[in-house]
């Protein structure tokens, strides 16, 4: 990192930006690859001064395919890579909009507020955390996952590629076996009658 050629303005618009991502708690692996002029060591440091001492989130990071648990965290994937998409100004496909998803992150949260997890047990509502949101936004870059509008239920839906769940959407199929269900239990009403 050589910090000779930095100018000022840009030094302290980087250490603004990592103090954002830190605040958020975003791992400090996934601020240095963004941040260039501020050393690995001091991002810990700046973490541990926000959150009073405590120490970065440490260990192997999670893949886009470990977020959805249950089908229904598609709805709130969808939604948060749909409000990302839009409110981004550059393509989501080539680089991450860290300023987009620091949006879509905060009003995300505002929707959800009491659903938001830094840790285990997570619930149907993911991303849990700002650090499932940046891997939303990451996968959408390097092409693991896709944002589809869906003429079924007239919106986004995220399909994520090579994963246990099928590319299609899945908000429309959770209805499909719904109606589904309701037709079976339906019929067997009409037939015991």
């Amino acid at each position: 990192m050589n910090n000779t050629n930095v100018s000022f303005e840009e030094k302290l618009s980087e250490y603004q930006l990592a103090y954002e991502l830190l605040r958020r708690k975003l791992r400090t692996s996934y601020v240095s690859q963004i941040i260039k002029h501020i050393t690995p060591d001091e991002l810990k440091e700046i973490y541990r001064m926000i959150h009073q001492g405590a120490s970065p989130r440490a260990g192997s990071t999670p893949s886009i395919n470990t977020i959805p648990y249950f089908r229904e965290s598609f709805i709130y994937l969808s939604l948060f890579a749909s409000i990302y998409r839009t409110a981004s100004l550059i393509d989501i496909k080539t680089e991450i909009d860290v300023s987009a998803v620091l949006f879509a992150w905060d009003f995300f949260c505002e929707t959800f507020p009491n659903h938001i997890r830094e840790s285990k047990p997570y619930n149907k509502i993911r991303p849990a955390n700002f650090n499932e949101a940046w891997i939303i936004a990451q996968s959408l870059k390097n092409g693991l996952t896709t944002i589809k509008y869906c003429n079924g239920c007239i919106g986004d839906t995220l399909i994520m590629l090579n994963s246990s769940f099928q590319p299609i959407c899945q908000i429309c199929d959770i209805d499909r076996k719904r109606e589904n269900s309701r037709k079976k239990s339906s019929e067997r009403t009409n037939q015991l009658s």
